[in-house]
């Protein structure tokens, strides 16, 4: 094993000369010049991650890591283990369980990043509820490549940096925007998902807007997803159910006329612009803005400037834009762009959860639901439901 490669001393001579490197991080993470090492890979941190609590009873931190390789070399990401306090942050990232949090720019499948490859990881940083809040983080990063110089031999490099500064803002408290039985929490927090991992270059910035982003489906009596023709959307029981309003605010922005598509199926020809569908944007205060996505054609009951209050009905629950079967796709954003934003947190003031669905892809083929009755049930109160969970809102 060799502390450096010839084939590195390049890139760090014209590191030094050229000030290529990764952007400051907080000064109290700053360490002594003479623990520093120069790495082949930038990583830069997208947010400052904002704890929320889940059903599970862990505080979430989750944040995305993009990570740029400014060498010539083949590097291998080895470990991202998120830190606080000199104390580890939850499991570490490693292995198959990193391969499923890293994207790759080119496609490819791994933990490598080829010369001038670039990756985005998907970091949930859990811990429990005795555990105070840390005010900033950092992540302990090991890489490994080949020294050209010397066949055969790897090197290896471990530092701890990739910091970042907590952000103090709470999730908001919200009322649950559906109301009844059986309500089930697909693609949500925090496991890899596609709400997870949608980010989008908007103009040239990456924007993460789906990042705590829910997809509410609904059980019926024998716990299945639809009875009747799949491909009819009144052979889903909860289609054009009311979709209420989570909190009070002001309407910014209204889509109200786009068709229903048939589900079973995703539509071809879909374009960004009408990915969400039939929506309401609500401006909830505090730099905050409730989405409500995939609206029954027609049926939005508000307009642009029109103030609304806490459990106003705001429309129904469709089936349109980028969707393969009914649904509500529900998140809270910075901005009130749904494309131009970035997800935060929220919870809800109260549900009861009624277990926990094992078979998601099943049920959308027709499967009775495969429930297991004795995970995430009770009472819960101002915390995010967890991925999967099957959820009651309301009496």
């Amino acid at each position: 094993m060799r502390s450096q490669g010839s084939a590195f001393r390049l890139f760090l001579f014209l590191a030094v000369v050229l000030g290529v490197g990764a952007a400051a991080s907080p000064a109290s993470a700053v360490r002594p010049d003479s623990q520093a090492v120069l790495s082949p890979i930038d990583f830069q941190i997208l947010n400052r991650p904002a704890p929320v609590r889940g059903a599970d009873d862990r505080r979430h931190m989750v944040y995305e890591i993009q990570a740029v390789n400014q060498s010539g070399m083949d590097v291998q990401i080895r470990k991202v283990a998120p830190r606080a306090q000199g104390n580890r942050l939850g499991l570490p990232f490693t292995g198959d369980r990193l391969e499923s949090r890293m994207r790759i720019n080119s496609g490819a499948s791994g933990t490598t990043l080829g010369p001038g490859g670039s990756a985005m990881i998907f970091i949930d940083a859990s811990y429990g509820l005795a555990r105070r809040t840390p005010k900033a983080i950092s992540n302990a990063i090991s890489l490994a490549w080949d020294d050209t110089a010397s066949a055969g031999d790897v090197v290896r490099q471990t530092f701890i940096g990739v910091s970042t500064r907590v952000s103090r803002q709470k999730p908001v408290v919200l009322s649950p925007p559906l109301r009844g039985a059986k309500w089930v929490a697909v693609n949500g927090c925090c496991s890899m998902n596609p709400h997870r991992g949608a980010t989008l270059a908007i103009d040239g910035t990456v924007r993460v807007p789906e990042r705590f982003a829910i997809d509410f489906v609904q059980l019926n009596r024998q716990d299945r997803l639809f009875s009747g023709p799949l491909n009819d959307p009144f052979s889903y029981g909860y289609y054009r159910t009311p979709v209420f309003a989570a909190a009070p605010g002001r309407v910014v922005g209204v889509k109200r006329h786009l068709p229903e598509q048939v589900p079973g199926s995703l539509p071809d020809g879909a374009t960004i612009q009408m990915a969400g569908g039939n929506y309401v944007v609500v401006n909830i205060g505090h730099g905050r803005y409730a989405f409500y996505a995939h609206l029954a054609t027609n049926s939005v009951r508000v307009k642009r400037g029109q103030k609304v209050r806490t459990g106003q009905i705001i429309g129904l629950l469709g089936n349109t834009g980028n969707t393969d079967g009914p649904h509500l796709h529900f998140h809270v954003m910075n901005s009130p762009s749904p494309l131009q934003s970035s997800g935060l947190p929220f919870v809800f003031r109260g549900f009861r959860g009624q277990g926990f669905l094992r078979n998601v892809v099943g049920i959308q083929a027709g499967e009775i639901g495969n429930i297991d009755r004795r995970r995430l049930r009770g009472r819960y109160r101002n915390v995010l439901p967890m991925e999967d969970q099957i959820v009651r809102f309301g009496r």
